[in-house]
């Protein structure tokens, strides 16, 4: 079983521990030896656990300041407004990190494969292209350079891993929305982790047939849409339904999050508003063009894949590679109790 996150508010803050007498107090306060064994371990720990909960914050960062993230390969006529992280071979011509170069790495694209024969990349905005595999196309840089890099296959394991976990519990939660016949989606949203949260459990096959989709955002801080496929492993989001209301602001995207299970291919031919969350799937982009965080198995994108990257609710789930922070910090104390 994953180790649950520890949580940093159970420890003194770093500003406690820096008040000067207070500090000394805490460090040097007579006591019983098995009370003062049990204060030792905890300073020695304190620094771990705070180390823990930064590398946490800033391992969730890196695998959320991705506009599209694939586990496999890539085929790009179109552009991707933010950084692509790519875990197979990249082909097609396209250009990269339109807007802006959201990585905190300075990627603009980085490719765990290879550049394919006759892929052409434009990548703009400075961003940088990281790459493990051969360099077989060509590439425009616009300020930014060519970096090898063998670590990009773990970036995107990580990603792929948190995005995972994320798709796993969120396809758990409790349904407190509805659609109607008239296409209109409606909730009564829940409070999880600080937001009102609306979420939708709904089969793909609910909305064929309807001429529009809507979403009533009202209180809703954060927008759940699970999507199960019906058996066969596809799940289509064409128009029709045409995307209106909450559905058609761009504005809203950063906030909506599609959460696509069972499904093995993806078709969307619609202006889609929202993160498209499917690890395990093939996305057919074939028009319209997605805003928001994209997360798949693999893609053939003949439309854009746009900003804002999603900032709505994510539920708790252990970061990349804070498991090995929190043995390490649990064999410290170990180790402390046996001498």
């Amino acid at each position: 079983m994953a180790p649950e996150p520890i949580d940093p508010t159970s420890f003194p803050s770093l500003a406690t521990l820096s008040a000067g007498p207070s500090f000394d107090r805490f460090v040097w306060w007579e006591q019983a030896p098995e009370e003062g064994a049990r204060r030792q371990d905890r300073m020695r720990t304190l620094p771990i656990a705070l180390a823990i909960a930064a590398s946490s914050a800033t391992a969730v960062a890196g695998v959320t300041d991705w506009n599209l993230i694939s586990a496999g390969d890539v085929y790009n006529t179109s552009e991707v407004s933010g950084s692509s992280l790519i875990g197979g071979t990249l082909s097609g011509s396209a250009s990269w990190s339109i807007a802006q170069v959201t990585a905190a790495n300075g990627a603009g694209v980085a490719v765990a494969g290879d550049i394919a024969p006759g892929a052409q990349l434009n990548i703009n905005n400075s961003g940088n292209l990281h790459l493990s595999g051969a360099q077989n196309g060509m590439v425009s840089y616009n300020g930014g350079s060519f970096l090898a890099d063998g670590t990009v296959d773990n970036m995107v394991n990580s990603a792929i891993s948190f995005w995972s976990g994320v798709s796993d519990n969120l396809a758990t939660l409790a349904s407190n929305g509805t659609l109607d016949n008239g296409g209109n989606l409606n909730a009564t949203p829940t409070m999880l982790g600080g937001q009102n949260v609306a979420v939708y459990n709904l089969m793909d096959t609910d909305w064929q047939g309807m001429g529009q989709l809507n979403l009533n955002i009202g209180l809703a801080d954060s927008i759940i849409i699970n999507v199960f496929d019906n058996g066969d492993g596809q799940v289509t989001l064409n128009a029709p339904p045409n995307f209106v209301g909450g559905l058609a602001n761009s504005a809203n995207s950063s906030k909506i999050l599609w959460n696509i299970r069972g499904a093995t291919n993806i078709d969307v031919n619609n202006n889609f508003n929202g993160a498209l969350i499917a690890p395990d799937a093939h996305l057919n982009l074939l028009g319209g063009g997605i805003n928001g965080t994209v997360v798949v198995g693999s893609a053939d994108l003949r439309a854009e894949v746009r900003l804002d990257l999603y900032q709505g609710y994510l539920p708790s789930v252990p970061a990349p590679s804070a498991a090995t922070a929190l043995g390490l910090g649990g064999l410290i104390a170990t180790r402390r109790r046996r001498r």
